[in-house]
């Protein structure tokens, strides 16, 4: 079963991501990929241009362009 639930905030949805990232829990790839493809379809919708959510080391920003990305730091 997918630990990766489709209604969660995008912060809900980045603390997963982080928690991955720190090693904190395991998700399959799959979880990650589905996690981070509804991240950034969210993020065209709800957040405006130029924006940034940062959670631990795993930041989402919005740029100017329209553009989403996702970037872990280490």
């Amino acid at each position: 079963m997918s630990e990766v639930n489709p209604s969660a905030s995008i912060q809900e949805l980045l603390r997963l991501l982080a928690d991955n990232h720190q090693k904190k829990i395991q998700l399959s790839d799959e979880d990650k990929q589905l996690a981070v493809d509804i991240v950034k379809r969210r993020a065209l919708d709800e957040l405006e241009y130029g924006e940034e959510i940062e959670v631990d080391k795993v930041r989402l920003i919005k740029r100017v362009t329209g553009a989403v990305g996702i970037y872990f730091s280490s």
